[in-house]
């Protein structure tokens, strides 16, 4: 992950994505705040969503709170996702055995971290439709006050979206019920899917280019976790150009980057899985998943700094889709080709790039994805759609549980 990379919606105090947006440096910008006693005339108004600043729109209250749900509930998700797939194992004494039971298949469904995780992703998804539900609620007449609307509705559906898509991604009721409860009734992983395919939708025509760009991204992420390849294709030339990405950056009092906390050399909760270790060949491979052996003789990873962005999806990503797309017959182009765009980036004198004339298969996509898509959450997406077992032992098509098992109190 390049640090220089820019970022879309800036939000100093959680995250940030740049380019149009980057001159914001307050959390809200002074948006205006509630009384010490606040009334719901307050709290349902126009500047809790948002405010127009030299012709940008700027988050309120309502909005940043939002994006501050999702940088919890992403940076809890993505690492579980890691120690149920092959790129996280537990340690010998960890200090959360959240991790532990997770690798090991043994998940309590009372786990206290278990039921945080499960948590914040609904608070998360409730305060995304408590937003659009603000949003719709406001007629202004106003220019500015209808793009503050606009902006509003287009953050909102941007994380209700996302919301939807974790749920469905990382939890499921039981291996025989792929489902999960939203609003104290079960949903199907399809419907979930499906809900965040419309929020994306929905949010496109109010969506200036960057923003549609962002949206047109997501759709082909979620077009490849939901083996919707037709999807994928329909939306990836219309994706994230160099640079740009959407990430989740920590900045908020004590907050750090998530695998940072969990892995990094004076971290014991979780360590680096020696079968990734063991793949990791050229300077490029090694550069991307840069590791370090800790004092208690597990792996550590030395990737992320305290204050790094929890990256979601980017350009790299946009062009491992295209190549996969590729492999399987539905775009043009060599996939060699559009691999080499990322890895070069990790070795520009160019000797880890593959050879031009390689014919790539989808095995050699899963093992390219493994490496140059680590800590994003890909990796157990792609061992449940390619049905493999990866390098887990057991093997992940053996395992008793595919996907995070729902909280044993919320079946209650």
């Amino acid at each position: 992950m390049s640090k220089n990379t820019k970022y879309f919606f800036r939000i100093a105090a959680v995250l940030t994505i740049a380019l149009a947006f980057s001159s914001c440096n307050k959390w809200v910008n002074d948006p205006k705040s509630p009384d010490s006693t606040v009334d719901e005339s307050q709290l349902t108004s126009l500047e809790m969503l948002g405010r127009i600043d030299k012709g940008i729109y700027v988050n309120g209250p309502v909005i940043a709170g939002v994006w501050r749900a999702g940088a919890s509930a992403s940076s809890d998700l993505l690492v579980a996702s890691g120690a149920i797939a092959d790129e996280i194992t537990s340690t010998a004494v960890p200090n959360s055995p959240f991790y532990k039971e997770l690798d090991e298949d043994k998940l309590s469904p009372d786990n206290p971290s278990l039921f945080s995780s499960w948590s914040n992703v609904q608070n998360y998804r409730a305060r995304a439709e408590d937003a659009i539900n603000l949003a719709n609620q406001q007629n202004p007449a106003e220019a500015d006050k209808i793009k503050v609307k606009q902006g509003a509705l287009i953050n909102a559906r941007l994380h209700a979206g996302y919301a939807w898509m974790l749920l469905a991604d990382y939890f499921t009721v039981s291996e025989s019920n792929h489902a999960i409860y939203a609003d104290h009734k079960l949903v199907t992983h399809e419907q979930a899917y499906a809900n965040a395919q419309r929020y994306w939708e929905e949010a496109l025509p109010l969506a200036n280019e960057q923003e549609k760009r962002l949206l047109h991204a997501l759709l082909t992420k979620l077009g490849i976790h939901t083996q919707n390849y037709t999807l994928a294709t329909a939306h990836i030339n219309q994706s994230f150009t160099p640079l740009e990405n959407f990430a989740f950056l920590n900045t908020v009092g004590t907050v750090s980057n998530a695998f940072f906390s969990a892995m990094s050399i004076n971290s014991r909760d979780a360590a680096v899985d020696p079968t990734l270790v063991a793949v990791l060949k050229t300077t490029a491979d090694k550069t991307r998943n840069p590791v370090a052996k800790a004092a208690k003789g597990h792996w550590s990873l030395t990737y992320f700094k305290e204050r790094d962005p929890l990256l979601v999806t980017d350009f790299d990503e946009m062009q491992l889709i295209r190549a996969e797309l590729a492999v399987r017959g539905l775009i043009a182009g060599n996939p060699a080709d559009f691999v080499n765009t990322v890895i070069v980036k990790y070795d520009p004198t160019g000797q880890s790039n593959l050879p031009a004339q390689n014919t790539l298969t989808l095995t050699d996509i899963t093992s390219i994805r493994r490496i140059f898509l680590s800590w994003r959450g890909t990796r157990l997406i792609d061992l449940r759609r390619f049905n493999i077992d990866g390098d887990l032992n057991p093997g992940f098509t053996k395992r008793k549980w595919h996907w995070i098992g729902v909280p044993e109190i919320e079946t209650r």
